[in-house]
């Protein structure tokens, strides 16, 4: 029979509970720390409350003894800004007096100059005004001396105030040489209105009246055995030269002009004195020496040195002061001594003479 053994008091059981009653307590007061550390709340024992007043008061001086001394650095530091702004103001100032003291040498300096030039002007003005004058006066009467100023290409004299234009519109203005003058002077008007060398004669008058200045006068007259103003009723009258409906009236009369009769240069030189004032610059348009004077001849048959003899009191009859005369000289046959004769009348009078060639100005 085994024995029976026999239990003792501190069994393994025993151990156990105590253990696990020894880690229950051992995690309870852990468990009490950490509650007491998150829920810690300022529990202030009365000794150290009389402390912390006082020194919450200590601050609270030392904080209002901080803030003054903050306000007067401040203080301080705004009147250095201001002291250093003052003296960065006077410096500047100083830098612009000094400046402007520089600039106002140099701008009296300047206006002595330009005194200096301004009085040199004044002698150049009233030197050039002077010679202006000269230059002037010179034009005027080279103006009235020679009507006008010279056209380049043909050396005629152009230009004036009241200008007068004067063709001739006689037989003689059909063609170049007598027979073709006889055989055309027997055609219709109308084949004589277009014949070349009449054409060609109102062409000149065309172009003598596009170098019109606005400012003047004009008047054409054509004339053969009597002178006729081209425009109706306008005889002994001036007409504008700012108003081109007046050359256009001209024109268009003339290409209704017949060429025909003789030629008299006593009524064509007889319109300058009618006309008031008197022109300052004439051209003649002409083909060759008068076959007449005031009245017609009864005799057609007329000689050469008649015909000189006729030209030559004709032109007797001009004023001494006329105005120059500027003779566009259309060549015919057995007139040898037209060309002499005319040159001289333009020579004479200050005027220009040319003798153009077929077919121009057009």
């Amino acid at each position: 029979m085994a024995r029976h053994r026999e239990s003792g008091l501190f069994t393994l059981s025993f151990l156990d509970v105590m253990s696990c009653g020894f880690g229950a307590v051992i995690l309870l007061y852990v468990i009490i720390i950490q509650y007491n550390q998150e829920n810690k709340t300022d529990s202030v024992s009365p000794e150290f409350a009389i402390y912390q007043d006082k020194i919450n008061l200590l601050e609270q001086k030392l904080n209002e003894l901080l803030s003054i001394e903050i306000k007067e650095e401040e203080a301080r530091t705004r009147t250095l800004l201001s002291d250093q702004q003052k003296l960065i103001s006077i410096e500047q100032l100083e830098k612009q007096i000094a400046q402007l003291i520089t600039k106002n040498k140099e701008d009296k300096l300047r206006l002595q100059e330009l005194q200096t030039q301004f009085k040199t002007s004044e002698s150049k003005k009233s030197f050039l005004e002077e010679q202006n004058k000269e230059e002037i006066s010179m034009y005027k009467s080279t103006l009235n001396q020679a009507g006008g100023f010279k056209e380049v290409l043909t050396g005629m004299r152009l230009g004036g105030s009241h200008i007068l234009i004067l063709l001739d519109s006689s037989a003689s203005m059909l063609a170049d040489d007598l027979v073709n003058v006889i055989r055309r002077r027997n055609m219709s008007d109308e084949e004589k209105k277009l014949s070349v060398k009449w054409q060609q004669g109102i062409s000149f008058v065309e172009w003598i009246m596009e170098k019109i200045p606005e400012e003047a006068f004009f008047q054409v007259v054509h004339f053969n055995e009597t002178a006729s103003s081209a425009i109706p009723d306008t005889d002994g009258k001036w007409l504008s030269g700012s108003d081109k409906s007046n050359q256009e009236k001209a024109r268009d009369q003339l290409t209704q002009v017949v060429p025909q009769g003789g030629t008299s240069l006593y009524h064509a030189f007889s319109v300058i004195s009618s006309l008031s004032p008197m022109p300052d610059n004439v051209y003649l348009i002409v083909d060759g020496l008068p076959t007449m004077e005031r009245d017609v001849p009864r005799n057609y048959k007329i000689s050469s040195e008649e015909r000189r003899k006729y030209f030559e009191r004709s032109v007797s009859s001009l004023s001494e002061n006329g105005p120059p005369i500027n003779v566009i000289l259309f060549p015919m046959e057995a007139d040898p001594y037209a060309a002499i004769k005319y040159w001289n009348l333009a020579d004479s009078t200050g005027g220009s003479f040319i003798q153009p060639q077929k077919g121009w100005p057009k």
